[in-house]
C-alpha cells in the first residue's frame, strides 16, 4: 500500500502531526512503481514516435514499412526499461518526491489561504464557486 499517511498510526483526523519517514519496504516498492511508470511512458513515446514516422514517410522511403514492427518493439521496450532503470527522463524521480518527501512530511495547502473557499461561497450565498451558475450564458 503506497498511503504514507497510514504509516502514523497515532495521528489523530485533524490535527498535523509528523509523518514517520518511509520504511525501507515501502520506498522500494515505491522506487519500483515508479520506475515501472516511467518505462511504460517511455515505451508509448517510442510506439508513437514509430506510427508517426510511418505515417510521414514516403512510399518508397524505408521507413514506411514496418517489415520488422514486432522486432522493433521488443527493442524499444527493452530500451525503455534501460532508461527507466537509469532515470533518464526523471519521471521515477518527480513521483518519488512526491510520494518520498525528504523529511517525511508530505507538505499541505494552508486551507484558509485556498482560492476557492467553501466559506467565501457561503458568505455570498452558494457553495463553491465551480459550482455556481456561470457568469456568462452558455446559450440563449
Amino acid at each position: 500500500m503506497l498511503n504514507n499517511d497510514l504509516q502514523n498510526p497515532s495521528a489523530q483526523g485533524g490535527a498535523e502531526q509528523p509523518v514517520a519517514p518511509a520504511s525501507p519496504e515501502y520506498r522500494k516498492k515505491a522506487e519500483k512503481a515508479a520506475e515501472m511508470f516511467e518505462a511504460q511512458f517511455v515505451r508509448e513515446m517510442f510506439k508513437q514516435m514509430r506510427k508517426t514516422t510511418r505515417e510521414v514517410a514516403g512510399e518508397d522511403s524505408v521507413f514506411a514499412k514496418s517489415v520488422n514492427g514486432d522486432m522493433q518493439d521488443i527493442a524499444d521496450g527493452a530500451l525503455a526499461d534501460q532508461l527507466a532503470g537509469k532515470r533518464a527522463f526523471g519521471i521515477a524521480n518527480l513521483i518519488l518526491a512526491q510520494l518520498l518527501p525528504a523529511d517525511g512530511n508530505i507538505p499541505l495547502k494552508n486551507p484558509d489561504q485556498a482560492v476557492a473557499r467553501l466559506q467565501q461561497g457561503r458568505d455570498a450565498g452558494q457553495g463553491l464557486a465551480a459550482f455556481s451558475a456561470p457568469m456568462f450564458p452558455l446559450s440563449k
